[in-house]
């Protein structure tokens, strides 16, 4: 009988640890919970994703390429200060196609996520700044790419002050 306690203890610190682990992460990456589409919507797709992508379409606003009044040639190289200002590692780098790779190393965990940045020619002129950021492991990320992207974006918005206005065309 004692060894059962034991065991159900055990399992139930360890549950009550990954649950403060997943909510310390959830918190860390600083993320929009009362923005749209709100916060049960948002909790299930960080719970259930591993990436976070730019969509004109997509429910959640910050995700929308934000929209630049310079030329793409501009956007990529503001992207480029701002991957290095970032301390993201530069993984590839396509000038003519205005296309930068980098790999970031999560501070919790030290995980590895990829991410893809591309300088587009805006439908109604400008630039729209596109990105993908994926982790390598895991089903879940806990906001930490949406995070990337949002560290991205403030960081575009620094170099560029004053050429841009956010949202998509």
């Amino acid at each position: 009988m004692k060894l059962l306690i034991s065991v159900v203890l055990v399992l139930l610190a360890l549950l009550l640890g990954g649950l403060l682990l997943a909510a310390g992460a959830l918190l860390l990456n600083r993320l929009p919970w009362d923005q749209p589409p709100g916060a049960a919507a948002r909790l299930v797709v960080y719970l259930g994703s591993n990436s976070a992508a730019t969509d004109p379409a997509s429910d959640f606003p910050e995700l929308r390429p934000p929209r630049y009044d310079i030329t793409p040639e501009a956007l990529h190289a503001a992207a480029v200060q701002a991957v290095e200002r970032l301390g993201w590692e530069v993984s590839a780098r396509e000038e003519g196609e205005r296309l930068l790779a980098a790999v970031i190393i999560t501070p919790l965990l030290r995980f590895r996520d990829d991410v893809e940045i591309r300088a587009e020619r805006g439908p109604a002129g400008g630039s729209l700044l596109t990105a993908h950021s994926a982790s390598r492991v895991g089903r879940a990320d806990f906001g930490a790419n949406t995070r990337h992207l949002l560290d991205l974006f403030a960081m575009v918005d620094t170099i560029v002050a004053g050429n841009h206005r956010r949202g998509a065309d």
